[in-house]
């Protein structure tokens, strides 16, 4: 397909997902559904079947069957020093004490035994968008700032209100931080697989120590059931908001870093 095709199609693609999620949040409808358990939210899904071409069937095969990067020592680390790194802080100046939230075993306990359950049912959607992040590649040159733009205009209807609230501007961060990531594991280390686990874990830890309000988030990581979570960890409101904009921009730190060792040294684990 000829590339100015490819951009057209990426255009319209930018439209088509922003109006679809103006039209459902306007209408008062999820921007995602869950089919047997498994989530499929409208920006990780649609991207990938809108470009997508028949001629990339091969691509993709490889991209599932044959991931690069193996490696798990540093995946493992952009995942878990963050949470070091934020409870350690917390708990140094005093600011985290053990919480007694409801659904401690309903919803707590068992999130954290029903993980795996929870990672298969969100790996479609997650691997869809890795896979769409890697097919449009090619058309931006590897341009990592083109393909951020792209990936973030995927989600810009999530901040459209229509009740006149404030913009939260902690979700902003926290959305350019995590896409900020996802596009950099997926450019330098480019296995579909990894990026789907760090991604989920980052959100679902951070959810399920602190709590969380949304019931996006809690349908699509956790049960579709219910609507809060308060957390096993509390911490003061003027706190809450600064974690998860705080755990992935770390993580966003750490993968960069990673970045810059893997361009010097290519082989390192």
């Amino acid at each position: 397909m000829d590339n100015r095709v490819k951009i057209v199609s990426i255009f319209f693609l930018i439209i088509i997902i922003n109006v679809a999620g103006v039209l459902l949040k306007y209408y008062g409808f999820d921007t995602y559904i869950i089919l047997a358990g498994f989530r499929f939210y409208i920006s990780l899904v649609l991207p990938f079947f809108i470009i997508y071409r028949n001629s990339q069937l091969d691509d993709i095969k490889e991209i599932l069957i044959h991931p690069p990067y193996n490696k798990t020592f540093q995946p493992l680390g952009w995942i878990f020093l963050p949470l070091i790194i934020l409870f350690a802080s917390l708990y140094l100046f005093k600011q985290i004490e053990v919480g007694d939230p409801d659904y401690f075993y309903e919803f707590g306990l068992s999130s954290i035994i029903d993980y795996p359950l929870y990672i298969i049912w969100n790996l479609p959607h997650l691997l869809l968008f890795a896979a769409f992040l890697i097919l449009i590649q090619p058309l931006v040159k590897f341009n990592f700032f083109s393909s951020f733009l792209i990936a973030l205009s995927c989600f810009m209807f999530i901040f459209m209100s229509f009740n006149k609230t404030k913009i939260n501007y902690f979700d902003i961060f926290s959305l350019v931080f995590i896409l900020t990531s996802a596009v950099l594991i997926i450019r330098y280390f480019q296995n579909v697989y990894w990026f789907s686990i760090i991604l989920f874990t980052i959100l679902w830890s951070n959810i399920l120590a602190f709590g969380s309000s949304s019931q996006t988030l809690i349908h699509m990581l956790f049960a579709s059931k219910y609507e809060i979570w308060e957390g096993f960890f509390d911490v003061s409101k003027n706190i809450q908001r600064y974690l998860l904009p705080a755990q992935l921009g770390i993580t966003l730190v750490l993968i960069a870093c990673s970045v810059i060792l893997r361009k010097t040294k290519p082989d390192i684990v």
